[in-house]
């Protein structure tokens, strides 16, 4: 069994959120992104900031951090990063939060069929034998809805992404929910390995 992160980021949903606010000097004076900016864009619309390490992006609607390398060693970075991004405009009516965490799995047929308690040969018989098999699943985790998408890669490879949303009823939530940004992840570890334990 090989399960590696591929992909984490943060997405926050708002009402009438003002992405002109978000400058590379305001981020880095709110101590959000402490890395060196290496790539600015700054208009009316949206604003993208972005790192060696991260990148930010602002809409009117919507603000989202990701981990863009080593990304196992750099998530845990990110709910500090938009906790303190909330902290910085708490007036800003936050509307709900996801936390997103994609996986690439190496595994078998035979963990395939453990998967998804399928009869490989009736599959091939139907699909012949190059189909690849995938599903969704959704479920609750916490005050969180899950959503996980088992994507086919290789014959041998599966892309599990997973996102973890929770709609906020009250703004003074999202700091309670970005602390469970780690249980998230363990839950989405957890999943993956038994799912493919043999």
């Amino acid at each position: 069994m090989d399960i590696s992160l591929i992909g984490a980021n943060i997405v926050i949903l708002a009402k009438n959120h003002n992405p002109s606010i978000v400058s590379k000097e305001w981020l880095s004076q709110k101590g959000i992104i402490e890395d060196e900016i290496v790539s600015f864009t700054h208009t009316p619309a949206f604003s993208v900031v972005e790192s060696e390490n991260f990148s930010f992006f602002a809409d009117p609607d919507r603000i989202q951090l990701n981990a863009k390398i080593d990304i196992s060693n750099k998530v845990d970075l990110l709910p500090q990063m938009i906790l303190s991004y909330v902290d910085a405009l708490p007036e800003t009516p936050y509307t709900s939060i996801g936390f997103n965490f994609v996986y690439n799995v190496k595994m078998g047929k035979s963990t395939l069929e453990n998967i998804y308690g399928h009869n490989i040969e009736k599959l091939e018989s139907l699909f012949h034998k190059d189909y690849q098999l995938g599903g969704i699943i959704k479920y609750k985790f916490n005050e969180m809805i899950v959503r996980l998408i088992l994507e086919p890669d290789t014959s041998d490879e599966m892309k599990a992404d997973f996102n973890f949303h929770c709609q906020l009823d009250d703004t003074k939530q999202i700091s309670n929910i970005i602390k469970k940004h780690c249980d998230a992840m363990k839950e989405s570890e957890n999943i993956l390995e038994g799912l493919i334990s043999e």
